[in-house]
C-alpha cells in the first residue's frame, strides 16, 4: 500500500492531477453491473416520487369504490409527505453510510420503503395510509445520499460521470413504470409492487462489493484490497490506486482527525458544500418537482385531454434524456451540460409563461405549452437533473463524505418540499405565467453560478478533486469545455422563444 519503489509520498497523486489517470485502461463491465444494482435503490426513488399521479384521485373515492374516502387536504398531504421522510431519512443517512458503509446504507434503506408500501398497501384510514408514505420517504432520503456516494467510489475516473448518471436515470425509469403501471392497476396493487422492488433492492445488495475508499477510511486494508481487486478485474494494476485512496484518506485524517459536524463549515469541505448546495438549490428551484408533481394539471390546464397518458409521455422524455446524458457526460464535462440545461430551462419556462399570459386573451395552440414542457424537461434531464446529484458524490473529502453528503441531501429536500407546497400559492399570487419566468430566472442564474464557480471534475479521481477543493492541486484545464457550444445553443434559444412568440402572438 506504499508507493512503488523511486516515489516519495505525494508522487502518484501529483502524478494524476499533471498526467490524468495512470491506473490504466479502465474496465466498464464490473463497475456497470455494480452501478445498475445500487440504482435499484434510485429505481425505487422514482417509483415513489411517481406513486401519486396515477392513484391520487382514486384516494378520495369512498371504500365501496375502492378508495379510502380522503379529503382533499388528506391527499395532498398524501403527496407531500415523502419529502418530509426524505428530510428524516437524508438526516440519518449521514451517521449510517460513515458507520454502515454505503452498501450497509443501502441494505437499510431498502427497509422503510418495504415498512412504508406494506402500510400502504394494507392501509383502511388515512393516518395508516400518512405513515406508509412518510416511510417510503425515509427509504428515498437514505437511497437519494447513499445511491450516487457508492457509484462514484466504485467507479473509475473516467467512467464515473456516465456511472454516476444512472443514479438520475433509474430515478426516471422509476417514474415512469409507475405511471405505466398504475394506469391499469389499482392503488393497492401499486404499492404492493413497491414491497416487492423493496425486496429485489435487498437481495440484490449482496451482489455489492464494499467500497474500498470506505474500507480504508476504516482501515480495513486487505479487504480494501480486495474489493479494489474485484472492482478493476484480477489483471489490473491497482498498486497506484490504492496507494492514492490511502494517502488521501491518511492526510485528511492526519490534518483534521475524525469528522465532526464544525467540519462542514471549514476547509475544503466548507468550498465543496458551497458548490453542492448552490447546484441543489438551482436544481429544486428551477421548478422541475412542481412540474413533475402536477405534470397532469398542467396538461389539463393547456387544454390536452387524457392528461394521464400525457403525463407518462413527459416522463419518457425524461427518461430518453437522461439516458443521453449518461453517454455524453464523460465527454462533454459537467459544466457545459449544467449551463446548457440553465439556458435551455430558462427559454422553455419563457415561453410556457407566454403561452398562460395569452391564454385567456389571445389563447393559442395547447401545442405550445406541450411542446414548451417537453423541452424544459429535456433540458432538466440533460443537465440539473443528474449532474448536481453526481457532483455531491464526487466533490466532497473522503473523511466528510458521509456527513456533508447528508447535509447537502437534507438541503435539497427541504428546498423540494419548500418548492411543492409554495407552488400553488405561487400560482395563486403570480398566476402560471409569473410561476414560470421566475422559474425561468433562476434557471439563468444556475448558469452563471456554474460559468464562475463550480469546476470541472470530469476525467479527474476523487483524491485529485479533494486536493484541488483543499488548495493542493489544480483543475484548470484553459477554458471551460464547450464555451461556443453554450453560445450556439443560448442563440438557438433565443431565436425559438422569439419566433415563437411572434407565431403565436399573429
Amino acid at each position: 500500500f506504499l508507493p512503488k519503489p523511486g516515489m516519495d509520498e505525494s508522487s502518484s497523486l501529483l502524478r494524476n492531477v499533471q498526467a490524468g489517470s495512470p491506473y490504466g485502461e479502465p474496465t466498464l463491465a464490473k463497475p456497470l453491473f455494480f452501478s445498475i444494482v445500487a440504482g435499484i435503490g434510485a429505481l425505487l426513488f422514482g417509483f415513489t416520487l411517481g406513486y401519486t399521479s396515477p392513484i391520487s384521485t382514486t384516494l378520495e373515492d369512498a371504500k365501496d369504490d375502492g378508495g379510502l374516502g380522503l379529503t382533499t387536504g388528506e391527499n395532498s398531504l398524501f403527496g407531500s409527505l415523502v419529502n418530509v421522510g426524505a428530510m428524516i431519512g437524508a438526516l440519518s443517512g449521514g451517521f449510517v453510510t460513515d458507520y454502515l458503509g454505503r452498501r450497509g446504507s443501502l441494505q437499510l434503506a431498502s427497509v422503510p420503503f418495504a415498512v412504508g408500501y406494506v402500510l400502504i398497501a394494507t392501509a383502511q384510514g388515512s393516518l395508516q395510509l400518512l405513515f406508509g408514505r412518510v416511510f417510503t420517504g425515509i427509504g428515498v432520503g437514505i437511497a437519494s445520499l447513499t445511491v450516487p456516494v457508492y457509484i462514484a467510489e466504485i467507479s473509475p475516473a473516467a467512467l464515473r460521470g456516465g456511472l454516476g448518471s444512472i443514479n438520475q436515470l433509474a430515478i426516471t425509469i422509476g417514474i415512469l413504470v409507475c405511471y405505466a403501471i398504475g394506469m391499469g392497476v389499482k392503488w393497492r396493487v401499486l404499492a404492493w409492487i413497491g414491497a416487492i422492488m423493496s425486496g429485489a433492492m435487498l437481495a440484490g445488495t449482496f451482489l455489492l462489493p464494499r467500497t474500498p475508499r470506505w474500507l480504508m477510511a476504516k482501515d480495513k486494508r486487505d479487504e480494501a484490497r480486495k474489493a479494489l481487486g474485484r472492482l478493476r478485474g484480477k489483471d489490473a494494476d491497482i498498486d497506484y490506486e490504492l496507494s492514492d485512496i490511502e494517502m488521501a484518506i491518511r492526510e485528511s485524517a492526519r490534518e483534521a482527525g475524525s469528522a465532526s459536524f464544525r467540519d462542514l463549515f471549514s476547509g475544503a469541505t466548507r468550498k465543496a458544500m458551497f458548490v453542492s448546495v448552490m447546484l441543489m438549490v438551482f436544481q429544486q428551484f428551477s421548478g422541475v418537482n412542481a412540474v413533475v408533481f402536477f405534470s397532469q394539471s398542467i396538461f389539463e390546464d393547456a387544454g390536452v385531454t387524457n392528461a394521464q397518458v400525457s403525463a407518462l409521455s413527459f416522463s419518457a422524455v425524461q427518461m430518453v434524456v437522461t439516458f443521453i446524458s449518461c453517454l455524453i457526460v464523460d465527454k462533454s464535462g459537467r459544466r457545459v451540460l449544467l449551463m446548457l440545461a440553465g439556458v435551455g430551462m430558462a427559454g422553455s419556462a419563457a415561453v410556457l409563461g407566454y403561452y398562460f399570459f395569452m391564454k385567456d386573451d389571445n389563447p393559442v395552440s395547447g401545442t405550445v405549452a406541450i411542446l414548451s414542457a417537453m423541452l424544459y424537461i429535456t433540458f432538466f434531464s440533460l443537465g440539473l437533473g443528474a449532474i448536481p446529484w453526481l457532483m455531491m458524490s464526487e466533490i466532497f473529502p473522503a473523511r466528510t463524505r458521509g456527513m456533508a453528503s447528508s447535509t447537502a441531501t437534507l438541503l435539497n429536500w427541504s428546498f423540494s418540499f419548500i418548492v411543492t407546497e409554495t407552488f400553488q400559492s405561487m400560482k395563486s399570487a403570480l398566476a402560471e405565467e409569473g410561476v414560470f419566468w421566475f422559474y425561468g430566472s433562476v434557471c439563468l442564474l444556475g448558469s452563471l453560478f456554474v460559468l464562475v464557480y463550480t469546476p470541472e471534475t470530469k476525467g479527474r479521481t476523487l483524491e485529485e478533486i479533494e486536493a484541488y477543493f483543499s488548495g493542493k492541486g489544480s483543475m484548470s484545464d484553459g477554458p471551460a469545455p464547450g464555451g461556443t457550444l453554450l453560445k450556439a445553443v443560448a442563440l438557438a434559444v433565443m431565436l425559438y422563444v422569439g419566433l415563437t412568440i411572434f407565431i403565436t402572438s399573429l
